[in-house]
């Protein structure tokens, strides 16, 4: 990471603003001779800082508010509670169990839930100067101020910030889209890893996938109008449109070009469908330049011309294919899935041009309106059916949160036992290290001690040396905040050292003994890590292994949906492009999360080789069956009025569906797959009815029949069938294998 990149991005810019908000109400009330009130209206700032993220404005002043209440509420609770033992140890307990049950549950439950601990540890250790509850009142009343402040500086900022980040977003997701497709131009490469290229593909695929729900969440919530071409909103919600379509195409052409990628070398085709997928790559990255108004001077025309001439020589080229392929049977599958890449790729340059144009305001129309529009934004929300789900030692939620109450306690009252100057800080400590995972846990865990011991090093060299006094610690501390707060993403061992540095110098400023506080700082580090390696090993231990089945039946169960809403479009007039668009993106966001499951497991066990092998080939699997369900999906775009002339298709489709609804019902319930049952286990008939099929496409190839274009989509849909089949009966075979288990 360069200098230029550590200041220009998001993280440093956030934090910058955090560190102004959060400061100002300290600064003005230390000038104005108020510098223990200044405290507490810096803490209420901290206490909702944490929300101030790229998110639209009605969900950031509703967490803000909540946080910052809830935060309030829990000082005093803790204040008053901390010096009788039978209620803190309970109390704690209670908190921090329910914090951590609903923590995971999404980034925004997760920061407000940590939010929420820090005033855990707030109210205990300012409890023995805060003695009556009248007093613990006052302070919850500075801290309010300075909640309700940091909220109005927050809005400020949100409407003047709003379009940067946006902005930010959309040039980051272009900048992805285009290295999956250089990524996908890897499948036209002799002698390449195909699982290799194919798997990197599927985690690519999930970083496009975030970078869209980052966009999403930034644009399709804000009270604005969405669909005005006149506002750089509006345009954005057109540009991030067709972008998304790209990216639909894109994994499309994944899964066709890997079914012939091995027949292309030494065809006219292969250089052609490089041309045009660099073409692809090229543009996008240009209008990424364009977004951020870095763009050299536009050699566009140039390169529209090369792509135009490319994607006409390789519809004559597959024109004469076609030819050919009526007196070579064995190649009109080539064919046809060439055709369908050909396809893809007009759409693409379509798609692209539009894109283009978006940028220079003329805008064209999409296929929703703005209520549907809002339809794609997440809402997050915690169903008292969800949690009483999760209330059982089967569910991971469950194990982590008592996991952590238990270590959070325990650590709170050993660390009170042996006296170490605040034991709060084991507390902390505890709720920062531990998280659902072992891996994360572990890698947070020695993160945290490093940072801490460095940190703890570097602010007694800085005391000893320079011995700073009121003023200059006020500056070290607001300062180690902004660096922590930047590198808190990026680098947790540096922020560590950061967040150190800022507690000690925070206690000088409090004019309490800095070196006393090092030394109980690394204590109580030492004390907590210690038991938290303990908790994540033995304290009801869910790996991220056992996690695996679970979001491996989420991702079926996805791909499942969208299968039954391509049905519904089969099976009415016209095409319903909010349902359609709605499940695709939940069945790209379920194989998102699946990636990152086999991530975080092939990291936690890299030595069990037979697991994670089999592992790769069932998210592949699932990979291959959201692809192939992305074509048929395509194509119900394309031809929103067919129907299937042989009822045998809708039979199987209808047969695959239940059997994929099935096996993810059995992995989200019991972590394991029984033999299947349908008929679809049976496939001579579809074999049959295929060889059939191809039989009469292959005659009707030779003539201008007008039949051949409904036998051609009858046929498409048949190979769609027998892949889905093929898939189903493959991941069926993996996990009833004994590596898998």
């Amino acid at each position: 990471m360069t200098l230029q990149s550590y200041l220009t991005s998001e993280d440093t810019e956030s934090a910058f603003r955090f560190t102004i908000g959060a400061s100002i109400p300290l600064v003005i009330a230390n000038l104005m001779g108020y510098p223990q009130e200044g405290i507490f209206l810096l803490l209420g700032s901290m206490f909702v800082h944490g929300i101030d993220i790229a998110i639209a404005l009605p969900k950031k002043v509703a967490l803000m508010t909540l946080s910052g209440v809830l935060s309030a509420l829990i000082f005093v609770i803790f204040t008053q509670v901390a010096h009788n033992p039978y209620l803190t140890a309970p109390l704690i307990f209670l908190f921090v169990f329910s914090l951590s049950l609903v923590a995971p549950l999404s980034a925004s439950f997760s920061i407000v839930a940590l939010l929420l601990s820090l005033s855990i540890m707030i109210g205990l250790s300012m409890a023995e100067n805060i003695g009556t509850l009248s007093e613990a009142l006052d302070r919850a009343g500075y801290i309010l101020a300075g909640v309700a402040w940091y909220i109005l500086y927050a809005v400020v900022m949100h409407f003047l910030q709003r379009p940067r980040q946006l902005r930010r977003r959309i040039q980051e997701c272009l900048h992805l889209t285009a290295e999956y497709l250089d990524m996908q131009a890897k499948l036209f490469e002799p002698n390449i890893d195909l699982q290799e290229v194919l798997l990197n593909l599927s985690q690519k695929q999930g970083e496009v996938v975030e970078a869209h729900q980052q966009i999403r969440e930034v644009l399709l919530r804000e009270p604005i109008n969405l669909t005005n071409p006149a506002t750089y909103m509006g345009r954005a919600t057109f540009f991030f449109a067709n972008l998304v379509d790209i990216f639909e195409l894109a994994t499309a052409s994944s899964w066709s070009i890997h079914a012939v990628a091995d027949q292309l070398p030494g065809t006219n085709t292969l250089p052609l469908l490089r041309s045009l997928n660099t073409y692809a790559v090229n543009r996008l990255r240009y209008l990424a330049d364009q977004w951020q108004g870095g763009a050299k001077e536009d050699s566009s025309p140039t390169a529209d011309s090369e792509a135009s001439q490319a994607l006409a020589r390789l519809n004559g080229y597959l024109d004469t294919m076609k030819i050919q392929a009526a007196s070579h049977p064995t190649s009109s599958g080539i064919y046809r899935t060439l055709r369908r890449v050909q396809v893809y790729s007009e759409h693409q340059l379509t798609l692209l041009t539009r894109m283009q144009e978006i940028m220079g305001r003329q805008v064209s129309p999409i296929d929703m309106g703005q209520t549907q529009l809002r339809q794609f934004a997440d809402r997050e929300s915690i169903s008292l059916d969800f949690l009483r789900n999760h209330l059982s030692l089967q569910s991971g939620f469950f194990r982590f949160a008592l996991r952590t109450a238990l270590t959070a306690v325990v650590a709170y009252t050993l660390a009170d036992l042996l006296q170490f100057g605040n034991p709060s800080w084991a507390l902390l400590t505890v709720l920062v290290i531990l998280k659902p995972g072992f891996s994360l846990s572990r890698q947070r865990l020695s993160q945290r001690v490093i940072g801490t011991v460095a940190g703890a090093a570097v602010g007694l060299t800085i005391f000893y040396v320079f011995r700073p006094g009121f003023q200059i610690s006020m500056l070290i501390f607001l300062t180690s905040m902004f660096i922590a707060f930047s590198f808190i993403k990026r680098q947790y061992a540096i922020s560590s050292l950061f967040f150190t540095l800022f507690i000690l110098f925070f206690y000088r400023y409090l004019h309490r003994e800095l070196p006393t506080a090092a030394w109980y700082r690394l204590l109580d580090t030492l004390l907590a890590a210690a038991l938290c390696w303990l908790s994540i090993r033995y304290v009801l231990p869910y790996w991220e292994k056992q996690k695996l089945p679970q979001a491996i039946g989420k991702a079926i169960r996805g791909n499942s949906d969208f299968l039954a809403t391509i049905l519904v479009q089969l099976q009415t007039d016209g095409f319903d492009a909010t349902s359609y668009k709605l499940s695709r993106k939940d069945a790209y966001v379920q194989m998102d999360d699946l990636t990152n499951a086999y991530r975080l497991t092939k990291n936690e066990i890299p030595a069990q080789k037979d697991f994670l092998t089999s592992s790769q080939q069932v998210v592949l699997s699932v990979y291959y069956q959201l692809s192939s369900l992305v074509n048929l999906g395509l194509f119900c775009k394309r031809h929103p009025g067919y129907q299937p002339h042989d009822p045998i298709l809708m039979r199987y489709l209808h047969d695959i569906r239940q059997e994929m609804e099935r096996m993810a019902r059995e992995l989200t319930a019991t972590s394991a797959v029984k033999p299947g049952q349908s008929s679809i286990l049976r496939t001579e008939e579809i074999i049959d009815w295929l060889a059939r099929q191809r039989r009469e496409v292959n005659q009707l190839m030779r003539s201008d029949n007008p039949e051949y274009a409904a036998k051609v989509h009858d046929l498409f849909w048949g190979e769609g069938v027998f892949e889905l089949i093929e898939l189903h009966r493959k991941l069926e075979r993996l996990l009833q294998s004994d590596t898998f288990r």
